[in-house]
This record gives structure tokens, sequence and C-alpha cells, in this order.
């Protein structure tokens, strides 16, 4: 039987949460089953270990949600299952219990650096040493902790192993992504540049012949009235008439060309953000509304994909809208993503400033700011005529 794509896609995103949530149900339950037939069900610490290993299993589910729920909670949330994992072991004398702590490790490097981690793994460790030593009276309480140590440490680097991984495989998405769009740019820039270069040769050399044709058969047709030859001024005056109709074909031919010279930006868009595991890009573009420029579309392409990466980079939100209008020779592009932060002050980074810079060069106007809905960028552009 085949999964549903989204299953699989959920299972795959998720294969660590479970392995995670399946060694703390091992873990919970095989401790809770000693300790209840050593004492009984309705004893304060089985009920308290109860109590302790759901709170656990509550809080590394909410630090860990791809979504950007609880922002200002996470942190407290994190520190509270590693309190938990030391409580727990208060309340049962079962050293494997400090398998929590190790389960805690594997979280801590998505929210602090792994330098902080790395001089961290040591206190953290201390714990463990003294309540086996002192409360439980392990003889081998020093070994223990050493032990428990090097399966944080060891879950530390994994994670760490895992994040760089998971960032270098994003940069190469986004580099990939950024070829592709780059590539289908060009491609249409080469094909505008052909289409502009026919254009030319038509207008420079047909229309010279045909415009020296017209003038020729008009001195023909003045001559023959001069003749006095009737016949011969019908045909000619024909071939006149002719001749202005096929220069006026000629004319409206280059300007057909002239003005269908544009470039498919919605395309160069939707290869650029295709296949993205987060956000998902909406797009809205104006219905007619044209590219000529090729600076002007790479700049545009450009701010994107900055916007696009600055949301994956920096931020939670799972949605980002891209709309794009042309007023005139005046193009709009505003990006809008779905933030929740409850401080708004702006503190403008690499990404945000080089956008600026980008749309400066080309002679328009950048705006980046809080509303209601998140994050908005908006950038106008005017196209020379």
């Amino acid at each position: 039987m085949a999964f549903p794509s989204t299953f699989k896609s959920w299972l795959v995103n998720n294969v660590e949460r479970l392995s995670a949530l399946v060694t703390w149900l091992f873990v919970s339950v095989s401790s809770l089953y000693f300790l209840i037939k050593q004492l009984s069900f309705w004893h304060w610490r089985p009920i308290s270990a109860c109590i302790t290993f759901s709170l656990i299993a509550v809080c590394f589910v909410l630090v860990t949600r791809h979504d950007h729920t609880l922002p200002r909670w996470r942190f407290p949330l994190l520190w509270a299952i590693y309190v938990l994992a030391i409580v727990s072991q208060f309340l049962l004398p079962y050293a494997y219990i400090a398998i929590f702590v190790v389960i805690w490790s594997t979280v801590l490097p998505y929210y602090i650096s792994w330098g902080k981690c790395l001089l961290l793994s040591i206190p953290l460790a201390v714990p463990t040493v003294l309540i086996q030593a002192l409360l439980w009276h392990e003889e081998q309480a020093m070994l223990t902790g050493a032990l428990f140590w090097t399966f944080n440490l060891f879950a530390m680097m994994m994670a760490n192993t895992a994040i760089r991984e998971g960032e270098a495989r994003e940069k190469a998405d986004a580099l990939n992504r950024q070829l592709v769009s780059t590539q289908h740019l060009v491609k249409q820039a080469i094909t505008q540049d052909e289409r502009l270069r026919i254009a030319r040769n038509i207008h420079d050399v047909l229309g010279h012949h045909l415009t020296a044709l017209t003038i020729n058969l008009q001195v023909a047709s003045r001559k023959s009235e001069v003749a006095q030859n009737s016949e011969v001024k019908a045909h000619v005056d024909q071939c006149h008439a002719i001749a202005k109709l096929l220069l006026s074909d000629v004319r409206e031919a280059i300007s057909d060309i002239r003005e269908h010279a544009t470039i498919d930006f919605e395309e160069a868009v939707h290869l650029l953000v295709k296949d993205l595991p987060r956000p998902k890009v909406t797009m809205s573009l104006q219905s007619g509304v044209m590219i000529s420029d090729v600076k002007i579309a790479d700049a545009l392409l450009r701010l994107i994909q900055e916007g696009v990466t600055n949301v994956i980079r920096h931020t939670q939100s799972t949605t980002f809208s891209i709309s794009l209008s042309k007023i005139g020779h005046t193009i709009h592009l505003t990006m809008q993503d779905s933030q929740q932060i409850p401080n708004r002050h702006i503190v403008e980074g690499n990404g945000l400033i080089g956008m600026r810079e980008r749309v400066s060069a080309l002679g328009g106007e950048l705006t980046a700011g809080f509303n209601d809905n998140g994050f908005c960028i908006h950038a106008t552009l005017m196209e020379s005529e």
C-alpha cells in the first residue's frame, strides 16, 4: 500500500522526533514498571514520575515543532526539559533515566552554537554524577556520569552535523534554483537580443531599399505623366502603391517584434521558488505585465531570491507572497511574509542592505518594515521608455 505523498513528506521531516519519542516511551514505561513493582502505583513517586515524564514529552513536542508557534516560550521550554530530566533522576534510582538528558542534548545545538554546547556538556553532566553518588549511593557513579557525558557529547555532535548538512543542502538547493532561473533569464535575453537584431536589420536594410524603391516609382510616375503614357503610368502607380503598402507592413512587423521582445518573468520566478520545503510561496502577477529590460528583470529576480532566503534563515514564517504590477513604465514588487515577532525594530543586515543598493543602482526605491501581517518589502523600479 502506497502512502500519500504528504504523509511521506511528514514522515521524512519528523523521523528524528519519532525516534526520540520512541526512546522516551521505552525509558518511561520500563522505569515505571520497575518502580511500581517495587512500590505501588498509588505511591507518590510513581505518580510524580508519570507527571514528570508526560511534561518532558509535551515540552519536547513543542520545542521541536517545525512551525513558528510559541516563539518566546521555546527556549524556556528547552531548559524545562533538562530540569525535568534531572528531577526524574531524583524520583527513580535507575541510572539509565539519564537518557532523557541525551535526548535533550540532541535538541540543544538547534538553539545555541556548537561552541557553547561543548562548554556546557561537562557541567550539565555533573548533576547525574552527584545524584547517583549522594542520593542512590551508586558505587560507579563517576563512571556512569562519564559514560552519559560521552553520550551527550555524541548526540550534540550528530545534531550539529545534521544542522550543517541541512544548511549545506539548503544552500546547494538555493544555488541550483538560482542557476536554473538565471539560465532561463539569460536564454530569454539572448532570444530578445536576436529578435531586436533582426528587427534592426529589417529596418536598416529592407526598409531602406523599400523607401528608395518608393521614391524611384514616384519619379517614374511623374515621368510617365510628362510623357503622356497613361498605360505605363497606371502600372507604375500600382507598383508604387504596392511598395508603400509593403513598407507599411515592414514597419508594422518591426514594431510588433520590438513590442513582443519581452521576458517571461513569471516562469523565471517559478523556477526560483520551485520545490521549496518552506515557506509556501504564492505569486500574484498583474495580467499582461511585460518586462523588456533584462537588467530590471535580473534585479527583480535577485530581490525575490534574497527575500525568500531571508524568510528561510531568519524567520519561522510558513507563507510568502510575491506581488508584481506595472503602471505605465513603473514596476512595483511587493513581498510579504507571515512572521510573528513582538519586537518590530528593524536591524538591516547584509541581505536587506544589498537589496536596497541593487534597487538604488537602477534608480529605484525600496522600503521595508513590519505591518499587521508580518514583514513587508516594497520595491519600485522605472523602465526606460
